[in-house]
């Protein structure tokens, strides 16, 4: 019997030749040159940390998919970098607290998890992103995503679409129900996947009936335009936890439009991470010609209160292999012009996403 050959490096990795080294260097530059117009200022996270350290802003399938290794001169655990987010929370909670706020930190790093080989999935991802640490409000909430789009311009890309949600309304609806975290945390996943069926059958066994069921099995298809922000609303009972999300959503959805970015945008209530740290606005950016996101992000208001006191925040990151890929197609084709795009990557995608960042 023959042994299939084996490969040089392993699974879900990637060399970068001078050429591909040269034109991702170049990318980083527009994007980091971006960055610094609008205040922020890089950072640079280490590549492995004590687990128990950074364990409280990851959640339990990223601790699952993290790569460990001992420390030979303490014994203790050491997680190789599998989220930037959680590591910029506890720098912040740790060192940074006592700066005056707001705080605009960016960074290009690469982050590791492992992916089993019929994922189809990196195990290193290179992302380029910021965080806004301080403020609360929807102007803080549009900033990044302004500056996202700004990034795309001055890399040529002129057609995208911008798809925002907001995980606190589908929390709500949760809470509401009265299951246990833990059915809570299954609904959550089956949603950001799209999976009406497991949302289904999770809801049955729950006991979760009547309008409270037919709630959360209609969140994953509603998206569109504006008019979603209403069909959400029907939906739901007019309470306070329910109906602030949607006037928050509806703000930023305004602020956008002014900007002039109305073109680019779709409502999607369905926008859901399976990180559990994101608590508001949520957001991927979307290109015909990559099969995937480019980019994401949201609010997370929480996280740094993990490993210290609650700093409100939000930010976005780029993967900067998916960018690379765009250069490439647009390489080949010519430049559309407006902001309206990516609808195909957004049809694609809507059924296996569930966020890079």
């Amino acid at each position: 019997m023959t042994r299939p050959a084996r490969s040089p490096i392993p699974q879900g990795v990637a060399t970068f030749l001078p050429v591909e080294a040269g034109e991702k260097r170049a990318v980083e530059e527009v994007v980091f040159s971006v960055f610094r117009e609008h205040g922020y200022r890089e950072v640079i996270p280490p590549t492995f940390e004590y687990l128990d350290i950074l364990a409280p802003g990851l959640d339990a399938e990223l601790i699952e998919k993290s790569y460990k290794v001992v420390d030979r001169a303490t014994g203790r655990i050491l997680v190789v970098r599998p989220d930037v987010t959680a590591q910029i929370a506890r720098m912040v909670a740790m060192g940074m607290v006592n700066q005056p706020f707001p705080l605009r930190l960016c960074y290009s790093v690469n982050v590791f998890r492992y992916e089993p080989e019929h994922a189809g999935r990196d195990r290193e991802i290179f992302q380029i992103g910021l965080e806004l640490i301080g403020p609360k409000g929807t102007a803080a909430d549009v900033e990044p995503i302004m500056v996202a789009a700004e990034c795309l311009r001055r890399l040529g890309v002129t057609a995208f679409t911008i798809a925002i949600g907001q995980g606190a309304f589908f929390n709500a609806l949760l809470r509401r129900t009265g299951v246990a975290e833990s059915v809570q945390r299954s609904l959550r996943e089956a949603a950001a996947r799209k999976d009406v069926p497991k949302m289904e059958a999770l809801l049955h066994q729950a006991g979760v009936r009547g309008r409270a069921a037919k709630a959360l099995l209609a969140v994953p298809e509603l998206y569109g335009g504006a008019e979603i922000l209403e069909e959400a609303a029907r939906l739901t009972p007019p309470t306070e936890d329910c109906r602030r999300p949607l006037a928050r959503l509806r703000e930023v959805w305004a602020r956008m439009t002014a900007a002039g970015l109305g073109g680019a945008l779709l409502l999607d209530m369905g926008e859901i991470r399976r990180m559990e740290y994101y608590t508001g606005l949520v957001f991927d950016i979307y290109v015909d010609g990559v099969g995937a996101e480019i980019g994401g992000g949201g609010r997370y208001d929480h996280l740094i209160g993990r490993f210290g006191r609650e700093v409100p925040s939000t930010g976005f990151a780029f993967d900067l292999d998916r960018l690379l890929q765009l250069r490439a197609a647009q390489g080949s084709r010519t430049r559309a012009t407006g902001v309206r795009g990516g609808a195909a990557a957004v049809r694609a995608r809507r059924a296996t996403r569930g966020g890079r960042r």
